[in-house]
């Protein structure tokens, strides 16, 4: 019984992990307005759980779509791009704080607790998909296909590898499942991987990023799930069998990027 729920909860975890890489892929394929919509709702999904797990207001949470829809909105007819993005953000961030300023109900202890939540998830969350339309644009959707690759290595080969031979745990308190020979494996199959792109494509920094990513997309599981054990949840969401929520599956993506970003930037 328990090995066919082990092979069952694979055979899940692959199908939608199977579709979730197909989108992805399609996405930074098509490019445009279509890479950036499927960022806008990888992002509002993201967010609307980071806010549900953080126990924010629900009203908060309810307005959210809102303005994420009127983002797409105003990039879909009015060719905003990337501006539409903040356009509709800094109009939500303001309300958020309004309402939690005259909030009537709530001690000055849990009006700063809130603000505080918003503004985390705002930087922690917005600013990497941000910065993934600004990658695309400014260096061109190669940069973004093999981080997105070299990513869905690392966490692949780390939990395969880690399931069948981790016996040292890397933080238990943490994440039990992390092990130092997944972690290792996962940066080795994310050398190789990165020596092939540098064949392929010609850039000498697939190299280096293929080294740095499998230890920033670790410390990016690590602190998602720092956030999910301090508000008591197993997982963000039940949007992936197998998997989580999104915020589970982009966990690694979301604190990769902005290192990412940095060092292409000061390697131009």
């Amino acid at each position: 019984m328990n090995k066919y729920y082990l092979n069952s909860n694979f055979l899940i975890r692959s199908i939608t992990g199977f579709f979730y890489v197909i989108i992805i892929l399609f996405s930074i394929e098509q490019g445009g307005i279509f890479f950036r919509i499927i960022m806008m709702l990888l992002s509002f999904f993201c967010l609307f759980e980071y806010l549900v797990i953080s126990k924010t207001k629900k009203f908060l949470i309810q307005i959210v779509p809102f303005f994420f829809v009127l983002s797409i909105v105003i990039d879909f007819f009015f060719e905003k791009g990337l501006t539409s993005y903040v356009m509709c953000f800094i109009p939500y961030s303001t309300i958020f704080f309004m309402i939690q300023l005259f909030s009537k109900n709530s001690s000055h202890k849990e009006k700063i607790e809130q603000v505080s939540r918003l503004i985390f998830g705002l930087v922690y969350i917005i600013i990497p998909f941000y910065l993934v339309n600004y990658i695309y644009i400014t260096i061109g959707k190669r940069l973004v296909l093999g981080t997105f690759i070299l990513i869905w290595t690392n966490d692949s080969l780390s939990y395969l590898i880690g399931k069948k031979w981790g016996k040292i745990k890397i933080s238990i308190s943490i994440s039990p499942k992390k092990s130092v020979e997944g972690f290792f494996g996962g940066l080795f199959f994310c050398s190789v991987l990165g020596f092939l792109l540098f064949n392929i494509w010609g850039k000498k920094y697939w190299l280096f990023l293929s080294f740095i990513i499998p230890f920033f997309a670790t410390i990016g599981d690590f602190v998602e799930s720092t956030i999910k054990r301090y508000y008591h949840v197993k997982n963000s969401g039940i949007w992936f069998p197998g998997h989580g929520g999104f915020l589970d599956r982009l966990d690694s993506f979301i604190f990769v990027i902005p290192i990412i970003t940095t060092i292409i930037n000061i390697i131009k």
